[in-house]
This record gives C-alpha cells, structure tokens and sequence, in this order.
C-alpha cells in the first residue's frame, strides 16, 4: 500500500495544518476583485471631498494589503513577528505618503514671487 502525502502537501485543499481551501482563495479573490472595482469608481464620483476619498483609498488599500499578505502570501498561518516584519513597513509607508502629500500641499500653498 502506498503511503498517502502528508495533508501540508495539499494547502490548497485545506489540509490539517488549517490553511484555506480553494473556495476561500476564490472568495478572496473576488473581495479583492469588488474593492478595486470600488476604488477605481470612487475616482469618477464629482463632488467627492479630497481628504474623504485620500482616506477611503487608503483604508482600501491597507484591507487589500492584509488580505493578499494574510491569504495569498499564507502570513495568517505563521508567526507573529512574520506579521509584523510586513505590518511595519506598511506603516512606515503610509506615513511617508501623508508626509509627501502634506509637503507637496503646503508647497502648491506657497505664495509665488
């Protein structure tokens, strides 16, 4: 009788070790597939206040971040400080694009001689 692989071979099929199955991966996917169809439609809406659609798109991003990093990269599976090696630079990016928008901002404000 051959010996069957261990279930950790199969992480698509939802094996012991809890890991998703294919129907979580497609789930994902389609969540992933609905938030970029709202982020790209959120940039057509008029009237929409600058700082609320900043925000939304950055609350946006950051689910899409945690859902690809926790499913598809199988970080929800691993340790903490896994989590956090990829949780710190987020953070460390997100500031640096609301320091370069507020730099640039205060820039266009700037009176011209």
């Amino acid at each position: 009788m051959a010996d069957s692989p261990p279930a950790a071979a199969h992480p698509a099929e939802g094996g012991g070790h809890g890991h998703a199955t294919i129907q979580t991966y497609v789930n994902v996917a389609i969540v992933l597939a609905m938030i970029t169809a709202i982020e790209v439609a959120s940039l057509y809406i008029p009237g929409i206040p600058k700082w609320f659609l900043v925000t939304s798109l950055l609350v946006m991003s950051v689910v899409k971040f945690v859902l690809v990093v926790g499913f598809f990269m199988h970080l929800g599976y691993d340790h903490n400080i896994m989590r956090s090696l990829f949780i710190g630079p987020l953070i460390i990016a997100i500031c640096i694009i609301l320091a370069l928008m507020a730099l640039f901002s205060a820039f266009i404000l700037l009176p011209r001689p």
